[in-house]
């Protein structure tokens, strides 16, 4: 519990000081008035486009996990990427664990081996956004000092001078002695086991769950078709782009500012590093990030920045948290007509 409490007051705290860090300098009643000025109506296209993303994402990970069941139920897969989503809108990364959870409970699976996948999901996710993160930083910003603005000359210092020869061996090492440790105490704790019946029965159960875990990683092997995976992958990100794009037009930013749909992909990726901050829901971090990146890269001011960052991220918290909802019902409601478990 007091683990718990300390994670949450940490995530909190990360989420303020950048929601301050977002704010700073500007003044809340020219947000607000300019916030009149916007077009809304893009806000239901903008929905249209983060539901699609996000069933995209459901079937793609339908690719991972249908050799051990056919027939999956999409809806329910679907159901299962909402409530991770909503739940980290509260709860960074539980989501992320309630996702396998739920669709393990109702289609009857490992829920362990799911969230194998879940696992190598965001691997290639993070290997996406690096690519894309390198792309950006080569071809679309040419200028470092343009990046330090926006992540902090440290961070931006550390990526391009501070890895050397010396940081990469000490990394090494210390990673080394990480696992070493690792591997003293789980052998100390299977000797333990074979002491103590209770101990030996909670290590079985344990390396059950590894073993199904590690079939979860090890379920890229068993996917019979890369070609949609590449697809569905390249389509989740157009659908994100687009995300930052439709609202350029819902503040006229595309003619005023010049914006096209490349800025858009650049403002993706950027902002997606702020989300992968532990905060609730990206509050705070996407706000900062987004903020910096109109102001510094292309001359947005922070009044128009900050009203983008904040009407796009509620957009985003007011369409899961509203739709969520009535999926989990017509799933539980379909559920209950099938005879499956409910959840």
């Amino acid at each position: 519990m007091l683990k718990r409490s300390l994670k949450i007051g940490a995530t909190l705290a990360i989420g303020g000081t950048f929601l301050w860090l977002a704010f700073r300098n500007v003044a809340f009643s020219e947000v607000w008035e300019y916030s009149q000025q916007i077009s809304f109506g893009w806000v239901l296209p903008f929905f249209v486009v983060a539901i699609i993303s996000h069933y995209l994402r459901a079937e793609r990970w339908k690719l991972l996990i249908e050799h051990d069941k056919k027939n999956l139920d999409r809806f329910t897969l679907f159901s299962g990427v909402m409530a991770g989503y909503m739940l980290n809108l509260v709860f960074p990364r539980l989501g992320e664990v309630t996702r396998p959870v739920y669709v393990a409970k109702r289609e009857e699976l490992s829920s362990s081996k799911l969230l194998g996948t879940i696992v190598l999901e965001r691997t290639i996710d993070i290997g996406v956004m690096a690519f894309l993160m390198f792309l950006v930083s080569v071809y679309l910003i040419t200028d470092l000092s343009l990046l330090s603005q926006i992540f902090g000359e440290s961070t931006v210092e550390f990526f391009t001078e501070g890895v050397n020869l010396e940081v990469a061996v000490w990394l090494g090492l210390g990673g080394a002695v990480l696992i070493g440790l690792a591997l003293l105490g789980w052998k100390l704790l299977e000797y333990l086991g074979t002491k103590f019946n209770w101990l030996g029965y909670w290590v079985e159960r344990i390396k059950d769950l590894i073993k199904l875990f590690g079939e979860g990683l090890a379920s890229a092997r068993k996917v019979k078709r890369w070609w949609l995976f590449v697809l569905l992958t390249g389509l989740i990100w157009v659908g994100y782009t687009l995300m930052s794009y439709i609202p350029f037009w819902m503040f006229d930013m595309q003619t005023t500012f010049n914006l096209s749909f490349l800025d858009a992909l650049v403002i993706t990726v950027i902002s997606a590093i702020g989300i992968a901050i532990p905060s609730p829901g990206g509050v705070g971090t996407y706000h900062y990030f987004v903020k910096q990146s109109l102001l510094i890269l292309f001359a947005v001011p922070a009044v128009t920045g900050i009203a983008y960052a904040t009407i796009t991220h509620a957009a985003m918290v007011l369409m899961v948290a509203t739709v969520t909802p009535v999926l989990l019902a017509i799933d539980k409601f379909r559920a209950t007509k099938q005879g499956k478990p409910v959840v």
